[in-house]
């Protein structure tokens, strides 16, 4: 659950230090949820997961998305 929580405030175009923010956790909790989520989506970075994530369903796209 934590993990779609992270991939759909990637999309959205949130940092690492305002996902922590967010979410009340450290920069490195968030460092190692996105390791696992890349991992699982078989990309190599945020922007790779958040197009992935969208193409397939996984988040729903915001108002607050940027155009990827």
């Amino acid at each position: 659950r934590r993990e779609r929580e992270i991939l759909q405030l990637v999309a959205e175009g949130h940092s690492n230090a305002q996902l922590a923010r967010m979410l009340w956790v450290t920069e490195q909790t968030v460092k190692f949820h996105l390791s696992n989520i890349y991992r699982k989506l078989e990309v190599r970075n945020r922007t790779e997961a958040a197009q992935h994530a969208l193409r397939r369903g996984l988040v729903r796209k915001s108002e607050y998305a940027r155009e990827l």
